[in-house]
């Protein structure tokens, strides 16, 4: 995952669980990597000019994640906006499967009386 992505990732995060986060992050990760070669490509290459326009619009302040966030969810370029919506569909398909791991671990989780 470039680093561009890892904080975008991170800004759509929503557990404040350090552990959960970070499965979450290796989830994308590997799921950007499993990506045939041509929508990874074109993923991260929308990347690299994002990471570069961002890089000059900031000129030279810290970044503000979350005003960033809101920049790239509402840009004019339906093309930006859907980077965002790629990335934001896999971080909520791994915190929701995160969630069903957790539920299938519980204990009673196999027991229809108990589940409930």
């Amino acid at each position: 995952m470039l680093p561009y992505e890892r904080r975008v990732v991170d800004a759509l995060l929503t557990s404040d669980d350090p552990a959960r986060r970070r499965a979450v992050v290796d989830h994308v990760g590997a799921t950007l990597a499993a990506m045939p070669e041509h929508l990874r490509a074109g993923i991260a290459g929308e990347t690299v000019l994002l990471t570069t326009w961002t890089a000059v619009r900031r000129r030279g302040r810290p970044p503000v994640l979350v005003d960033e966030l809101a920049w790239l969810e509402h840009h004019p370029l339906g093309l930006v906006r859907q980077w965002v919506r790629a990335l934001r569909s896999l971080v909520l398909l791994a915190e929701l499967e995160m969630l069903d791991a957790d539920d299938a671990t519980r204990p009673g989780a196999d027991d229809p009386v108990l589940a409930r």
